[in-house]
């Protein structure tokens, strides 16, 4: 008995910190710290948060211009980096300077020549209308407080027929429901595209109209 009332304790009491930190990153932004590094880059890490599965899902090609906010030290964009050569160039834009550092450095060890890290806040101005192909953002919306300007703000950096790939994994503290993402992305100007996975590893794809495209369909 004694055993069931440490366990529920336990389980109250991280609930009570997940709704602390959901409450808190609406007021302020709660990226996973550096000193945490740790937890993003190892081979459970790779498998459990499925990084191939979600560069599949978000459908890189050789050429593309990619942005991902949030990269932390790589764990995707390294990858991602091998996926868009030749031609192709990727970009990690990142609040945290000890995650730039780290994610550099990775691209450096691994010989990457066509990955650049951007210190920058997401829900502010970065980078000029239509620089990018993709852009990408996994476990990371829900770090962002003005969720509404980040995606403003990648819809304006999207070339026009670009894409947006937003992942949600849980037991992220920051998890975004589906509906949420949804409605935020069509306030934005983005148009669904399709949706992969179940519940707890969730990634919605949306698309930047393309007027010229919509007349020739019209």
């Amino acid at each position: 008995m004694r055993a069931v009332k440490i366990l529920l304790g336990a389980l109250l009491a991280l609930l009570g910190v997940i709704l602390f930190l959901r409450w808190l990153s609406g007021r302020r932004s709660l990226p996973c710290p550096t000193w945490l590094s740790g937890l993003l880059e190892n081979p459970w890490t790779d498998n459990f948060a499925g990084t191939e599965a979600t560069l599949e899902r978000i459908g890189l090609r050789p050429g593309q211009r990619v942005l991902e906010v949030g990269p932390g030290p790589g764990r995707l964009l390294i990858p991602a980096a091998r996926r868009v050569q030749p031609g192709g160039e990727v970009v990690g834009l990142d609040i945290q300077p000890g995650m730039l550092s780290m994610l550099q450095a990775r691209a450096d060890r691994a010989g990457l020549t066509n990955l650049t890290a951007v210190l920058g806040d997401a829900s502010r101005p970065n980078f000029p209308p239509g620089s990018f192909d993709v852009i990408y953002m996994v476990t990371v919306l829900g770090e962002i407080p003005d969720k509404e300007a980040a995606l403003r703000h990648c819809y304006s950096a999207l070339r026009p027929g670009g894409q947006l790939s937003i992942t949600e994994i849980l037991p992220d503290p920051h998890y975004q429901l589906t509906g949420r993402v949804r409605q935020i992305a069509d306030a934005a100007g983005f148009s669904f595209e399709a949706s992969y996975g179940p519940l707890h590893f969730r990634t919605l794809n949306f698309t930047k109209p393309d007027p010229i495209e919509s007349q020739s369909h019209g």
